[in-house]
This record gives C-alpha cells, structure tokens and sequence, in this order.
C-alpha cells in the first residue's frame, strides 16, 4: 500500500482530488465554496459540523453544501490500514445551468442539513468509475464527458429523492462567502485571485478591498506570509527540511521559497533546519 497521498486534478471548474490516508487518520478542517460530491472507497468518512456528526460508509455517497465549516478524519475497516475517499467539486455555475432543466415543485421541502447521505444509483457508480480512471491514471480529464456523466449524476440523485431537487437549487445561489475562513482554507493552492473573489461571491475590486480592511494586507503578501508560516511550522513539527515541504507548502520553486523564507525571518531554511537538532 502506497503511503498517504493527495492528488488533484481540474478540468476548468470541475475539481476533483483524490485523498488516501495510511496508518493513521488526521483531523482536517474544511471550507468550500462550491458544493463537494464525496465518494468512500476504503474505509469510512467521517464529518463533524457543529454538533453533528455523519459519516460516509464504504461505497456510498454524499453531499457536502457550499460555505460549510467542518472538521474531517477517516476511520479504516475491514483489517485494512488505510482509507480512500474521492472528492468531486461541483461548480455553482454548472449547477445552475443543469437545476433549470428539471421541474422543481414549489411545495417541495426545505433541507436545511449542512450534509446530505445519498443512495448509490447507477448513474453515480458510473460517474465514480469515470473519475477514478481520470484520477489514478494521472491524466487530464474530458470535460464534455465530465459535464454530461454530472449532469446524468445530479439527476440520478434527484429521481432518488425528489427533494435534493431543492437542496441543488439553494446550491446553486449565488451567496457571500466568509472571506477570512474561505482564504484560511485555501491559501496553500494556487487559486488565481480573480477565481477566490468568484469564489466569495465578490467582484475582484470588492474582494480586494474587502481583504485589504480584514487583513490590513494585500492578498499576495499575506498568501506567501501565511504559506511560509506553514512550511516552517511543518519543518518543526515533522523535522523535515525545505525540500520536503516547498511543494507541499505552495511554493513551486526551492530557489524562491528559500528566498522568501529568508526575507520572512532573517534565516536560510537549511539553518532553520539545523537548529531543530
């Protein structure tokens, strides 16, 4: 069994990301703003929202809503010792455009839960096998196949339960993400700026100036300030050194994360390295 790993891969709006745990399970907060199609393959996955907790068994499915804080960890079965979970993302703009070809009635129940069990179906096994060829063969996924097999899934799920329709159809309004948690969750990926402002339900020049009043800083300096914070807070954790973790930290370039690191806090990463021993 490979070690713990976590792939991605995108195809314009459409994410998906792939996330093996071997040996040991951590606790992972999330924040999203797009709606998450989660897949357990191995294993069972767990989520905590306030003072809920659901969980996604072996083989089945289940929806994550938009802007939802959580905290995530999975737990292993079957005397295996580790857990796999696909992730796919689904694009409000996607959603919107495939919810206003089925008929929603206007008695149909509000759903309030912030995560959402779902039957497998065969439209959705068939969209996981699709994700699952794109994902562990590492290549680039078709989009038009992406967009129909989704579409064929969203409605799978709701001829399976009637009312996900509306649970889609408040996904797919567009709403004003808490910018502090959205780039909290987010900095160590490289999301262009006009994407997190999308993304927030801002305009660019809104997002920007409404960071600039949060944070008292421009999005580019407080993203690298907050990454390196996080490669050295690693390198003492874990006691690796800079080529270990630039990568991980969302850098893409050693020269340059040791550049910045320097400029940041007076000291090379090779030094820091040192004095951990």
């Amino acid at each position: 069994m490979e070690k713990s790993y976590i792939r991605h891969i995108t195809c314009k709006d459409f994410q998906v990301a792939i996330s093996c745990e071997a040996n040991r399970s951590f606790i992972t907060d999330i924040y999203q703003p797009s709606t998450s199609l989660v897949y357990t393959e191995e294993g069972i996955l767990h989520f905590r929202i306030n003072e809920s907790e659901y969980r996604v068994e072996k083989g089945h499915f289940g929806l994550l809503r938009k802007f939802t804080k959580t905290a995530t960890y999975k737990t292993f079965i079957d005397n295996k010792n580790y857990a796999k979970v696909y992730v796919l993302t689904l694009p409000n703009e996607f959603i919107r455009k495939v919810i206003n070809k089925f008929k929603i009635s206007k008695n149909c129940d509000i759903i309030t839960d912030r995560f959402i069990n779902i039957s497998a179906t065969g439209e959705l096994d068939a969209l996981m096998q699709s994700i699952k060829s794109y994902v562990d063969s590492a290549i680039d996924m078709n989009l038009a196949e992406m967009e129909i097999k989704t579409a064929e899934a969203l409605s799978a799920m709701t001829k399976a339960d009637n009312k996900l329709l509306n649970v889609f159809k408040e996904f797919a309004i567009s709403e004003r993400a808490d910018i502090e948690a959205l780039m909290n969750h987010n900095y160590l990926y490289d999301i262009p700026l006009s994407d997190l402002a999308e993304m927030s339900g801002r305009s660019l020049s809104t997002f920007n100036r409404e960071f600039r009043l949060l944070f008292t800083d421009t999005p580019h300096r407080w993203i690298k300030r907050k990454r390196l914070e996080y490669a050295r807070s690693q390198m003492m954790i874990r006691k690796i050194s800079a080529s270990d973790v630039y990568l991980d930290a969302g850098f893409n370039d050693l020269s340059h994360f040791c550049k910045s690191f320097i400029t940041q806090y007076n000291q090379s990463p090779s030094d820091f390295y040192k004095s951990l021993f």
